[in-house]
């Protein structure tokens, strides 16, 4: 029977994980032990977060800039679950700027999958400051290159796939296809072709939500 290995590819969620310096931060509040609501006076712990939809390891649909897109609760779950091409950049990324010709060698590997993750290295950079305002940033020609390539998916271990005025968000999600980014732990995937499972909350009619992310080897 072979064995599976599994990579978790998420931040932790708590109060001190790093946002935008104008995005609140998480807020978790333990509610009071409660006592009194079972026969055998048992304690049992209760919690609240509040948490920002683009707060860590999350996932943006096509609703979070077009407004007649596709929202969270909308997105098929076949999109999120399966292979998807792991593209080493983290050479091609030190200029800062991923570019088509960075992605054309995998052109053939993401028409089958349709799924590409990005390591950039960014992440050795998580709970810097630098790791939102210097992080790569993807062109237009590299979005439009992924579209025409046929991708549902792509993922990235950045904050964004881009900076404003957003050259590669708009053409990612204009043709309905589904933003990962603060992934993590992407160098510890040994195989060019990995199964990824990225599952969001179903938060109904909303442009985004934080996910569980995990490479299947």
């Amino acid at each position: 029977m072979s064995s599976k290995r599994i990579i978790d590819l998420t931040y932790d969620l708590n109060p001190q994980t790093p946002v935008y310096a104008d995005y609140p931060p998480v807020e978790i509040t333990i509610h009071e032990t409660l006592r009194d609501l079972r026969p055998d006076r048992r304690a049992l712990n209760s919690s609240r977060i509040a948490v920002g939809m683009h707060c860590g390891t999350h996932m943006d649909a096509p609703f979070h800039f077009i407004g007649n897109g596709r929202t969270i609760d909308r997105v098929p779950l076949e999109r999120l679950v399966g292979p998807a091409v792991l593209a080493d950049l983290r050479r091609d990324a030190k200029g800062g700027v991923i570019e088509k010709n960075h992605l054309k060698r995998y052109y053939a590997k993401i028409k089958r999958a349709r799924k590409i993750v990005m390591n950039t290295g960014w992440s050795r950079t998580w709970g810097t400051p630098e790791y939102f305002t210097s992080h790569p940033v993807m062109t237009a020609e590299a979005a439009e290159f992924l579209v025409d390539s046929g991708v549902q998916l792509v993922g990235v271990d950045t904050p964004s796939v881009d900076q404003p005025p957003f050259p590669a968000h708009l053409p990612l999600l204009t043709h309905d296809v589904i933003i990962v980014e603060n992934l993590t732990k992407l160098n510890a995937i040994r195989s060019q072709i990995f199964e990824l499972i990225v599952l969001p909350l179903k938060v109904t009619a909303r442009e985004a939500s934080p996910v569980r992310a995990i490479a299947v080897m």
